[in-house]
């Protein structure tokens, strides 16, 4: 029996693209493999959150849910759930801590530690899962040991990851005077670029994004910070604790000092950067308004759907004076702690991080967690219709975690983005608003 509730706030194009080969190539990985109905004959309940606007991304998790899935295991008692992106950890949260189901969920890495920390997922072992841990990112790993740890056990899998990248128009760097074969080298030479275009077009050089309440800020501020020596905790050390707060540092200052100087000084960024996200910095760069931002490779597909004979250049994050950082992002599956249904649970991890298929699941706007999928030919169906990915795999190793703490979605999306404020509104210095932030981190953590 299967049965499926899909909740997707806000999606569109729905049945508007033709998901073609890989879908036919998914349903036929599903006839094959483990024996129908071998691995158990309980029940099975899944959420998973919609990788829209990834239409392409949108079809293939539908495929595997409804139909890789239950067709391997067809004696199964099975129902999963899609929701928005933004709804399900909220939801996660009220279930698992009233013991309920779902007996696995995805969740991006940024949300795993309050679950993991709670011991609200379950352990999950080499043999368990049939494929070596050493076939994931070891950043993708500490996400899912308690305290954000370098090692030990893992309560949860990874099934994407990703890393952003420096987005730019050629022929505004063209008409601005600037090499149109590369993008900035360091951060200094993105400010100086920014200053340049705006001077010499009239259009804002770099898609500043400084909105509150929101993880688009730090995800764009923070590669900037750590390049410059700077950290929230001591997240840049090769075991962190996740108890030493360092943001008030002399690295810090300096990105904040350079957002000043984008924003206050040279003017070289859009004015509305105090709200915009990163949709509507995309927007603004798709219209030919901004020459640089930072984002997904997905972002410039969605760039050239729009504008076809769009002169794209897509180039790794400048490097900072101390080293080139990224955010590291991605997903993991968890599986709740003590659900009788384990033996199912493990059954939907390992379909779904078979090489192949998880690299279908990863769409066009992540890469496979499962790092053998890079192998498989299914990455080249994504290659094909992916733009710059490549730049996304060389920033990989240059990933660095988000706060793996249970009160990091309030650091990241509040406190990090106030600070910010704090120096683009003038209310504090660099220097102030650094020490700010470290007093609102030292009474979050308690």
């Amino acid at each position: 029996m299967t049965t499926v509730s899909q909740l997707r706030n806000g999606i569109t194009r729905r049945d508007t693209f033709r998901w073609g080969v890989g879908l036919a190539a998914a349903a036929a990985l599903a006839g094959c493999g483990a024996s129908s109905g071998s691995a158990s004959t309980d029940s099975l309940t899944a959420w998973d959150w919609s990788p829209a606007p990834d239409v392409w991304g949108e079809g293939q998790q539908t495929t595997f849910y409804s139909k890789t899935f239950p067709k391997r295991y067809p004696k199964l008692h099975y129902s999963y759930t899609i929701y928005g992106y933004t709804d399900v950890v909220p939801k996660l949260t009220v279930a698992w801590r009233g013991g309920s189901t779902p007996d696995v969920a995805r969740v991006v890495n940024a949300s795993c530690p309050q679950f993991v920390n709670e011991g609200l997922t379950a352990e999950i072992t080499e043999s368990d899962l049939g494929i070596p841990f050493s076939n994931f990112w070891p950043q993708a790993l500490q996400s899912v040991r308690k305290s954000g740890a370098s090692s030990g056990p893992l309560y949860g899998i990874p099934t994407n990851n990703e890393a952003m990248m420096v987005i730019y128009n050629k022929d505004l760097f063209k008409q601005a005077g600037l090499d149109p074969s590369h993008g900035p080298a360091t951060w200094t030479d993105l400010v100086r670029y920014s200053k340049t275009v705006k001077q010499k077009t009239g259009k804002y050089g770099y898609g500043l994004v400084g909105v509150q309440n929101n993880g688009n800020t730090p995800y764009r501020f923070c590669p900037m910070m750590w390049a410059h020596g700077g950290s929230i905790f001591d997240e840049l050390t090769p075991n962190p604790t996740w108890k030493k707060v360092g943001i008030n540092s002399p690295g810090t200052v300096a990105a904040l000092e350079l957002y000043h100087q984008l924003y206050s000084v040279d003017a070289s960024v859009q004015p509305s950067a105090l709200s915009d996200q990163e949709s509507d910095v995309a927007t603004l760069f798709t219209k030919g308004e901004v020459a640089m931002m930072i984002d997904h490779p997905a972002a410039g597909t969605q760039v050239l759907q729009a504008q076809p004979d769009f002169n794209l250049g897509a180039d790794l994050i400048p490097a900072g004076p101390v080293r080139r950082a990224v955010v590291f992002g991605g997903s993991n599956l968890l599986i709740r702690a003590g659900t009788p249904n384990m033996k199912s649970a493990l059954s939907l991890v390992r379909t779904y991080l078979d090489p192949y298929t998880d690299t279908l699941l990863a769409g066009l706007a992540s890469n496979p967690g499962n790092k053998a999928g890079l192998k498989t030919s299914a990455q080249k169906m994504r290659d094909a219709k992916m733009f710059f990915n490549q730049v996304t795999l060389q920033m990989m190793p240059y990933g660095v975690n988000v706060p793996l703490v249970a009160q990091g979605t309030q650091i990241w999306t509040e406190t990090i983005p106030t600070m910010i404020q704090n120096v683009l509104t003038k209310a504090m210095t660099p220097a102030q608003a650094a020490a700010n932030a470290e007093s609102q981190i030292h009474q979050i953590m308690g």
